[in-house]
């Protein structure tokens, strides 16, 4: 499809897009000669012509046996390589064989009664923890004390070494048989993932070493099937790799981030097929334009044939909306060629009438299709100018989902010529702002719960998050992570696993490169959701060699010209905000002195709820505060095994004293929550003039601990998951200004307040109101607004704030709410803003200021003065507001109901919380931490299943006393 593409040239002004691109079409670089090629076959294009309804013909029958299920496991110790030459094999140590291959384990016949029964799909870990075999790495001090005792090398940190379990072979055995029918037939044998090396085996013969956890390998076994006897499948698995440089592979189980896991075994399924002579393969849709009537897709598909002589077939298409409910017809067309022998490809234009286009959340329904793609060959006796073709042999189908939309990549006004991407998202002719999350699998252990993915995915639709960037340190997501995100409306930037490596690392394989990025591509090209492709996270600049991104950019451009690739992220114009928690530096001034059009990664760690930590940590350690250097099971779910993850959260965290894991677990979630709004407001108050979307770090975890996630392991929200859900609000009224803290008396306070409408509805006749209150709840300013219509998908600057404080008494602290409300007066977006909340004296922030970037680092004593600092913090200016008084009541019907709460005191109730919600996977709260105002109502929906007890509920603000909510 080399006519399509995302951008459009700019009267000669060129950015990084079409640089990219012009160095591509120059490059013959890759790492498959048989992709190259076959990157390089012209695309015939042929005309579809309308058709009737399919006849009753039976359906192609596409055989194929999964070989997953029973399988048997042992390990071995590794093949040692020697010494490096010359001394191998003359005056130094020899190589040996590992007893595996010494002993022929991969021999028909070969006894392997003893070895363990092992379910496949599965990691090594996950088949051990369920063998009993080892202790589960998610608990306490098993990993650390696993890396402490038998980790090597013994010289590296305890973080990096690798397991016992990491270090040696692991063989995997099954038998199986195959239908006698079968003979005479091509069959190849595939895997969908093997993580990360080894070499495959059947029936005693070698089919190669595989390198690669995202498919493969495949292999055709046709003279190798037994027939009548039984087949014996055998696949050793090396052990993990020293590295993740230059490696497409899932990188913090390595040991730089926190957990510590690297994953190997067979962790998709195994399937053996019986290949059709002719096929239909490959198909990709794109639309090419959206007209007021109709929408003109492109069709294209590869029809290979192991015919010596050409035929005449017909490609039949149908067109189906998913989920219609109405009596809309499919629509049908047909395509008639002659092929040859090999591979052909063949486009073809279709026009879709009144079309249901795929839109983003807060856009509209993200519609979709189904097309088939049925391919028959023509009876010997068919002429060209027949109406309606006929057929003698139906030879294969191919079916998809697919979204009618466009993808289209604007620069704003501030992006550079030639050094910047295109960042300006526009969906469907709509320029959109993007509010966005950065996404982490779910499990180290690669157990892929379906169930799982979609709780995750239905939280980040209810947190309005628009975008997830699938993180360049994590793994090439499943179809049905894609499925989900399609049904859901949410889009998606996949970054290939390249992370923090150089790319000319010793260990890039540009064969192996080559092969996964281009079945990815393939894999994944027609879902909607997926918006762009990126080459990794954080690769840093060019260096002697950059050819893994490079050929990854190539084949994503070749294979998927709809869709913008960048080069890494940050890149070409996004910048990542570390400066902020690994750099010390304070949150408002960091943020504001990185100005970017796309924020691409920010955020503060926090603690999960103590329910969650009872899952990973015993009781009893909920009493070890402060964390020292002998809190072993603590430091395992930490940040590099080490006590300064928390200590670096304090200094955003200091609300009050911080002397418990209670105390800890509601600041640093209070706080990781006001460093994902401050951003996310900066980047929306410049929505597309500075500014293009965000995404904070992050959304998921993968290990259960101290994170960056705002929904941890378990699937269970922080509050954090709250203010980022009520910062991204489609509609929002919100304020940015200078600082959070340091305000003095006398001081002109200025803030400016915006509302955002992100929908394709006009925002008509709504009231906004903002209040500045001092800390007795004295109105500094107020101001309400009325009459407010704003066009759809617009920001409008609402109004300024300029006011001289008052004495230091009355604002420590001070506090700013703004809301947003319907013309009849229902809430829309609401938002409230502590200023001067952090007691910190001058002795702390000295010692703050002493220890920032490389100094940010708290080793032995240095730990125990720091949690001593923040201990004695004085008392929380938030905590000591006047009081007011909460009313609350819950209704509850089958599967949900409502938590009415009203504010019946004389001030403001700040930071109202719901405690005890139930943290099942099918129950959602629509909202928590918020502020009312006095006499003010709030009703929150929330979803349970049918039967769940909502005994115990409570609810409380950091001015009130904590009420059960009785139900009505």
């Amino acid at each position: 499809m080399g006519d399509v593409t995302y951008y459009r040239t700019n009267d000669g002004v060129r950015y990084l897009d079409e640089l990219q691109d012009e160095a591509y079409a120059r490059s013959t670089l890759h790492g498959n000669s048989m992709l190259e090629a076959e990157s390089r076959l012209p695309v015939r294009d042929v005309q579809a012509a309308p058709t009737e309804a399919g006849s009753d013909t039976a359906a192609v029958n596409k055989q194929r046996i999964s070989l997953s299920g029973a399988w048997r496991m042992i390990d071995c110790d590794p093949a040692f390589p020697g010494d490096p030459a010359p001394a191998t094999g003359w005056f130094g140590r020899k190589a040996t064989n590992s007893p595996g291959m010494a002993e022929r384990w991969y021999e028909p016949g070969y006894d392997r009664s003893g070895w363990h029964e092992v379910q496949v799909p599965t990691t090594v870990q996950r088949a051990l923890v369920t063998l009993g075999e080892l202790e589960d790495p998610l608990w306490d001090t098993n990993t650390i004390d696993e890396l402490d005792t038998h980790g090597e090398p013994k010289e590296l940190p305890v973080w990096f070494r690798r397991t016992r379990a990491e270090r040696r072979d692991w063989w995997f055995a099954k038998t199986f048989e195959v239908p006698s029918a079968w003979q005479g037939q091509r069959l190849t044998l595939r895997f969908d993932g093997i993580d990360y090396s080894g070499t495959v085996f059947l029936n005693g013969m070698s089919l190669g070493h595989h390198k690669g956890m995202f498919g493969g390998p495949e292999h055709d076994v046709t003279n190798l099937i037994l027939f009548g006897s039984v087949n014996e499948l055998v696949v050793r698995i090396d052990p993990a790799p020293q590295s993740w440089n230059g490696l497409l592979k899932g990188s913090p189980g390595f040991g730089w981030h926190y957990g510590h896991l690297i994953s190997m075994g067979i962790w998709k399924d195994v399937w053996l097929s019986a290949e059709l002579l002719i096929s239909i393969i490959d198909p990709y849709v794109v639309t090419r334009n959206i007209e007021a009537e109709e929408a003109r897709l492109l069709v294209q598909y590869t029809i290979n044939s192991q015919l010596a002589q050409p035929i005449k077939v017909l490609v039949t298409g149908e067109i189906d909306r998913k989920g219609a409910g109405t009596d809309e017809e499919a629509l049908r067309f047909r395509n008639v060629m002659e092929i040859g022998c090999g591979p052909s490809v063949w486009r073809t234009e279709v026009a879709v009438p009144s079309p249901a286009l795929w839109w983003p959340l807060g856009y509209g329904d993200p519609s979709l299709y189904t097309m088939t793609l049925e391919l028959s060959r023509l009876a010997e006796e068919e002429q060209d100018d027949r109406e309606q073709p006929v057929m003698q042999e139906r030879l294969d189908a191919a079916e998809l989902s697919f979204g009618i939309r466009t993808i289209e990549m604007r620069p704003l006004s501030v992006s550079a010529p030639e050094a910047d991407y295109r960042w300006q998202f526009v969906i469907n002719g709509v320029p959109m702002f993007v509010k966005g999350a950065n996404w982490c699998w779910p499990d180290p252990m690669l157990e892929q719960q379906e169930a799982k993915y979609e709780r995750l995915l239905e939280l980040a639709r209810r947190a309005n998050v628009q975008m997830l960037r699938a993180w360049g340190g994590g793994i090439i997501e499943p179809d049905f992570f894609y499925r989900i995100c399609d049904e859901k409306g949410i889009m998606v930037y996949q970054e290939f696993p390249f992370c923090w490596g150089p790319m000319d690392a010793p260990y890039t394989d540009l064969s192996v490169i080559d092969t996964q990025v281009t079945q990815t591509v393939k894999r994944l090209r027609n879902h909607p959701s997926l918006i762009m492709w990126g080459g990794g996270n954080e690769n840093g600049p060019h260096g002697g060699a950059d050819e893994g991104l490079f050929l990854a950019g190539r084949r994503c451009r070749q294979f998927d010209p709809s869709r913008p690739f960048h080069r890494t992220d940050p890149w070409g114009g996004s910048v990542h905000n570390w400066n902020v928690y690994h750099g010390g530096e304070p949150l408002d001034a960091s943020t504001r002195a990185m100005p970017s059009v796309m924020v691409g990664e920010y955020g503060i760690p926090s603690m999960t709820n103590r329910s969650s930590i009872l899952k990973y940590m015993p009781e009893e350690a909920l009493g070890e505060f402060p964390p020292t250097e002998e809190s072993r099971g603590w430091k395992a779910h930490f940040h590099q095994f080490s006590l300064k993850d928390p200590i670096k959260v304090m200094r955003y965290g200091a609300y009050g004293p911080i002397r418990n894991w209670d105390d800890y677990i509601a600041y640093s979630q209070t706080s990781q929550g006001e460093s994902i709004r401050y951003t996310a407001e900066m980047q929306r108050a410049g929505a597309g003039e500075t500014a293009s979307g965000f995404w904070y770090y992050k959304f998921t975890d993968l290990f259960p601990g101290h994170s960056w996630a705002v929904v941890d392991y378990y699937g269970t929200p922080k509050l954090s998951y709250y203010r980022a859900m009520q910062t991204s609000r489609p509609q929002s009224v919100f304020a940015f200004y200078e600082k959070m803290n340091g305000w003095h008396a006398g001081e002109t306070f200025t803030a400016s307040l915006h509302i955002a409408n992100d929908t394709l509805e006009p925002l008509q006749q709504a009231k906004a109101r903002a209040v500045l209150y001092d800390s007795r709840f004295k109105k500094l300013w107020s101001q309400e607004y009325d009459g407010i219509t704003i066009e759809a998908n617009r920001l409008t600057a609402l109004d300024s704030i300029s006011v001289k404080l008052p004495a230091a008494s009355e604002i420590e602290p001070f506090l700013l709410a703004v809301s947003l409300h319907a013309q009849q007066g229902k809430l829309i977006a609401g938002q409230w803003y502590w200023f001067n909340a952090q007691p910190k004296t001058e002795e702390l922030l000295a010692f703050e200021q002493a220890h920032t970037h490389n100094d940010n680092e708290y080793p032995g004593e240095l730990a125990v003065q720091a949690f001593e600092r923040y201990a004695n913090l004085p008392s929380s200016p938030m905590r000591q507001l006047p009081l007011t008084q909460l009313i609350g009541t819950m209704e509850q019907q089958e599967t949900g109901g409502t938590i009415k709460v009203r504010n019946i005191g004389p001030y403001p109730a700040i930071r109202v919380i719901i405690e005890g919600f139930p943290e099942d996977w099918d129950c959602y709260l629509a909202d928590n931490d918020f502020g009312l105002y006095p006499g003010e109502e709030r009703v929150i929906g929330f979803e349970a299943g049918s039967g769940q007890s909502m005994a115990g509920l409570t609810l409380g603000g950091w001015n009130t006393a904590r009420i059960t909510l009785a139900q009505s």
